[in-house]
């Protein structure tokens, strides 16, 4: 079994810039809905987000890893235009990468509306 030695983490916030109550989650781990984490409803909450330097998380709007239904929310043009984006992004999912900080969701679409979280390790 691969040691991650304390690196591989995603920390979650309900306050824009890292702020707020937040919850560390240690890697690997799946979660297919947020309704108890660290025994609180995070489901619909998470403002801003953080990761660990072995760590590659993609969060889901819809519980259970499912795309949504509803119709493209992320502009590629105006981040390519801010000189901004997320690492991977798409209506239903972002991804990000070791060592990151999304300090404001809402700037991906993504403000209050995540319900499910993949956390892989990176050697």
């Amino acid at each position: 079994m691969t040691s991650y030695a304390g690196d591989c983490w995603l920390d979650v916030y309900d306050k824009p810039g890292l702020g707020g109550s937040h919850v560390r989650i240690e890697g690997p781990s799946e979660l297919k809905n947020l309704h108890k984490l660290n025994n609180e409803e995070w489901s619909n909450r998470i403002e801003s987000l953080s990761t660990g330097p072995k760590t590659r998380a993609i969060a889901f709007r819809q519980e259970n890893f499912k795309e949504s239904s509803q119709g493209l929310v992320n502009h590629g043009d105006v981040f390519k235009a801010w000189n901004e984006k997320p690492e991977s992004m798409s209506e239903q999912e972002i991804a990000v990468g070791p060592d990151h900080k999304e300090l404001h969701l809402g700037e991906l679409g993504f403000h209050r509306n995540i319900n499910s979280l993949s956390i892989k390790c990176t050697p």
